[in-house]
């Protein structure tokens, strides 16, 4: 017997559904907004988006949360809307930004694919698969959550850390920007871009001396153009070290400027950055 394609017809509540929302210009849209649309009862229209699925007609991202396949893809059944996208629409009225490596990838300063979204936020949230995405939040102080930017992504307006907060956030936290030499390349990066003034602001507001130190050395040995303002910096620091590089063992030479152990070289930072 012949497998048969199911035809992706709608129904008069699916129609009226699908009207709404390409009329918002929307393509990803919960549970709660397709009753709404429909005029059922939540628990009928997960029923009917079920029907749907089957129909090709919506792909489901996580529980009570899909994606319209556009009538533009033809016969496709599947289709998810840039990963951006689906976490601005998951996040709903929740305070969040695009940070660390992924901010860095949409400020143009990566080296290396991203497998990962990373996102910041106020609240303490799991990490979670968005239709194949993986979502790694990060979670700040209320008094850290500032050097935002909006970012234009079809009709949404998503949320990212703007490129002064997006370098400092992979000075705090390294791991999430893959690596410090990944950092160190993004400051070379955007030395066009950078506003020494606003660093050095937010590397006070954000209250981490580790932050300041990095700051200091990484500014200081790829960028000495951009480091006189540092120098006040540097003489109110105590006197202690960390590491350049917080999720390596503890080696390598102490530089007792910026009060480091560089466990990370210079030598190869600067090399990182000439080829």
């Amino acid at each position: 017997m012949d497998n048969i394609t199911p035809t992706k017809t709608l129904g008069p509540r699916t129609a009226r559904l699908f009207t709404e929302l390409h009329e918002r210009g929307q393509r990803v849209f919960d549970t709660q907004t397709a009753a709404k649309a429909m005029g059922v009862s939540p628990a009928h229209a997960a029923v009917l988006l079920h029907e749907a699925k089957k129909r090709g007609l919506v792909t489901p991202i996580k529980r009570g949360l899909y994606n319209l396949v556009p009538f533009e893809l033809g016969k496709s059944y599947f289709h998810l809307e840039d990963r951006h996208t689906l976490v601005h629409a998951d996040m709903g009225e929740r305070p969040y930004f695009f940070s660390h490596y992924s901010a860095m990838g949409l400020h143009q300063l990566i080296t290396q694919p991203i497998f990962t979204v990373y996102v910041t936020t106020k609240d303490r949230l799991l990490n979670r698969n968005l239709g194949g995405t993986r979502v790694r939040f990060i979670t700040v102080k209320p008094k850290q959550f500032f050097g935002l930017e909006a970012m234009r992504f079809g009709e949404n307006n998503v949320h990212l850390s703007n490129l002064s907060r997006t370098l400092l956030d992979g000075l705090r936290k390294p791991k999430y920007c893959a690596g410090i030499t990944e950092v160190a390349k993004a400051f070379f990066m955007a030395k066009d871009r950078i506003d020494i003034q606003q660093l050095i602001e937010y590397a006070h507001r954000l209250e981490e001396l580790a932050v300041i130190r990095r700051l200091g050395f990484i500014v200081e040995a790829l960028l000495p153009e951009l480091s006189a303002p540092l120098e006040a910096l540097r003489v109110q620091l105590p006197r202690s070290f960390v590491l350049l590089e917080p999720d390596m063992p503890s080696m390598g030479v102490f530089d007792s400027r910026w009060g480091l152990r560089l466990n990370v070289p210079k030598e190869s930072l600067l090399a990182a950055i000439s080829t």
